[in-house]
C-alpha cells in the first residue's frame, strides 16, 4: 500500500521518479523502472534490464536505450556493478562512464554499491526483490546507491555504505538523505531458520521490529526495516530516511519478482545520477 509520503510518487512511462533534495546547480536524475514498455519476451516481459539473467542481449540493450532515453542520460554514460550479494562499495568518476552499460563483462566487478561526486554519469543497479537504498548529500553534492538482499543487510551494507562516504567526502552521516526503494515487503518475505539465525547475529535492537515468527521454524523477514534501523544506528536522522510502499511481489503488473516468479524473470533498475542543469539564458 502507497503512503502519503511515498517518495516514488511520480510515473513517466516505464519510470517512477524518485523525489530528491535541492542540488544547486545540479539537477539529480533518480527512479525505479517498471517492466512495462520494453521489447523483452516470455518470463522477460518487457522491460528487463539485466544482461545477466538469459535474457537476449539485443533486447536487453534496446531497453536500457529506452530508458536511457527517458531518463536524459545515454547509456555511454552510465556504471553497473557486478553485484555479488556482499558489501564493497566502489566510488567511480566519469573516467568509469560505460562500465558494464553495454556488457556484464565490463562490470565494476566485486561490489554491490557505488558513489559518486561526478556529474553526468549515472549509477545503475538491478533488483528483483531486493532492497534499492538510494544515497544524496550536499556540499559536497554527492550520490550513491546500494544493493541489499539479505545477505548483504545482514552484512550491513547500508551501513558500509555511510562509512564509506562519510570517510571520503569528510562529511557526518547527518548529512545524508536516504530512500529505501521498491522490493520485497516484510508480508511477503518468508524465510527459514538459517536465514533467521543469521538475522540474529545483528543486535536484537536492530532486527527486533523486522521479524515474526509464523512458527515451525518459519519466519517473515521485512528487509526495508531492518535496513532502516540499520542506517538511524549509522547516524542517519530517521526524518531523514524514506521508505517506498511499493513492494516487488505483490505488484507482478509492475515489477520483477524473483520469488513471485520462481527464479524465472527480468531485473528493475535503480538509477541515480547528477547533471548541470541548462541554462534558461537565450
Amino acid at each position: 500500500m502507497r503512503t502519503v509520503s511515498e517518495p516514488f510518487s511520480f510515473r513517466s512511462g516505464p519510470l517512477l521518479r524518485l523525489k530528491t533534495i535541492d542540488a544547486g546547480d545540479l539537477e539529480i536524475h533518480s527512479g525505479f523502472t517498471l517492466r512495462t514498455e520494453g521489447t523483452s519476451q516470455g518470463p522477460f516481459t518487457s522491460m528487463n534490464l539485466g544482461l545477466h539473467v538469459g535474457d537476449r542481449s539485443d533486447d536487453v540493450l534496446e531497453n536500457r536505450h529506452l530508458v536511457a532515453q527517458r531518463i536524459g542520460i545515454p547509456l555511454e554514460r552510465w556504471v553497473c556493478a557486478e553485484q555479488v550479494h556482499r558489501t564493497e562499495i566502489a566510488r567511480v568518476t566519469h573516467k568509469s562512464a560505460g562500465l558494464g552499460a553495454m556488457s556484464f563483462d565490463s562490470v565494476v566487478k566485486g561490489v554491490d554499491g557505488l558513489f559518486t561526486t561526478d556529474p553526468d554519469i549515472l549509477l545503475a543497479l538491478c533488483f528483483a526483490d531486493c532492497v534499492p537504498i538510494f544515497y544524496q548529500a550536499q556540499n559536497p553534492n554527492a550520490i550513491g546507491i546500494m544493493h541489499a538482499g539479505w545477505r548483504g543487510t545482514v552484512a550491513r551494507g547500508a551501513a558500509h555504505m555511510i562509512e564509506r562516504m562519510t570517510r571520503d567526502l569528510d562529511i557526518t552521516p547527518e548529512a545524508l538523505h536516504v530512500v529505501i526503494g521498491p522490493s520485497i515487503s516484510g508480508e511477503d518475505y518468508e524465510v527459514d531458520q538459517k536465514v533467521i539465525d543469521q538475522v540474529c547475529t545483528l543486535d536484537h535492537s536492530l532486527w527486533e521490529q523486522s521479524v515474526v515468527s509464523k512458527g515451525s521454524g518459519s519466519y517473515l523477514l521485512d528487509l526495508r526495516t531492518l535496513n532502516r534501523s540499520i542506517l538511524v544506528a549509522s547516524g542517519v536522522p530517521e526524518r531523514q530516511i524514506q521508505i517506498t510502499g511499493y513492494s516487488t511481489y505483490a505488484r507482478p503488473d509492475l515489477f520483477f519478482s524473483f520469488r513471485h516468479d520462481h527464479g524465472k524473470t527480468g531485473r528493475m533498475m535503480g538509477y541515480i545520477g547528477m547533471k548541470k542543469k541548462e541554462s534558461n539564458e537565450s
